[in-house]
């Protein structure tokens, strides 16, 4: 294995794509625990190598360096000179916010593991309870044929859009996992998901909700 050097002056936080991968991805493999473990605190971590085998669950320093590495390559992190700070305000209003820019139309929604409308933006109730449902029913089907499309046809999807006839996404629905706790955000329009807000929803929501595996 090859050697690897820690630069540990940086204080990390997962970009949007790593943050995406930390909450779909349905295995808990190292990479989304390390990426999980950097969401835990209000202010971003600087990653000495004994709190990077602690979040990696590994007593070996080559390899919690390599999967440190390996999620580096992919561009799932992201480094800062000065601490990142997650805001601390009431979970709705901040969650509003950060709904709005995830969408083409700034319409978006978010519900919760029991299936009922968590925070809204830019959708009326009429609109927010058809979108909850259709996420709902989205996120079972997504259940019921995950290995099928993983297993035959190669698809590890990670949400479901109808789209219009260049491909485009007019609604989508992604479930965002944290331990046994299950989200839906749904986007009305295009997603623009790689965004430093979709990092912060993702930080909100894994402070608040942890990543414990007990229901």
């Amino acid at each position: 294995m090859s050697n690897y050097r820690l630069i540990d002056s940086y204080h990390l936080l997962p970009s949007p794509a790593g943050a995406f991968y930390a909450v779909t991805e349905a295995e808990n493999t190292p990479l989304k625990k390390l990426l999980l473990g950097l969401l835990q605190a209000t202010t971003s971590q600087r990653v000495d190598l004994p709190t990077l085998m602690r979040l990696l669950e590994t007593e070996d320093e080559q390899q919690a360096l390599a999967w440190l590495y390996q999620a580096q390559t992919l561009q799932w992190l992201q480094g800062f000179e000065a601490p990142q700070q997650l805001a601390e305000r009431g979970l709705g209003g901040q969650l509003q916010d950060l709904l709005g820019t995830l969408s083409s139309l700034h319409k978006a929604l978010l519900v919760d593991w029991n299936g009922f409308p968590m925070v809204r933006s830019g959708l009326d109730d009429v609109s927010t309870e058809s979108l909850a449902a259709l996420a709902a029913d989205l996120a079972n089907v997504q259940k019921r044929h995950r290995r099928r499309l993983q297993k035959q046809l190669g698809l590890a999807g990670q949400g479901w859009a109808a789209v219009d006839a260049y491909g485009s996404s007019r609604v989508g629905v992604w479930p965002l996992r944290f331990g046994n706790r299950e989200f839906l955000l749904a986007i009305v329009g295009e997603p623009r998901l790689n965004q430093q807000d979709f990092t912060t929803l993702v930080w909100t929501l894994a402070h608040r909700y942890g990543t414990d595996e007990s229901t």
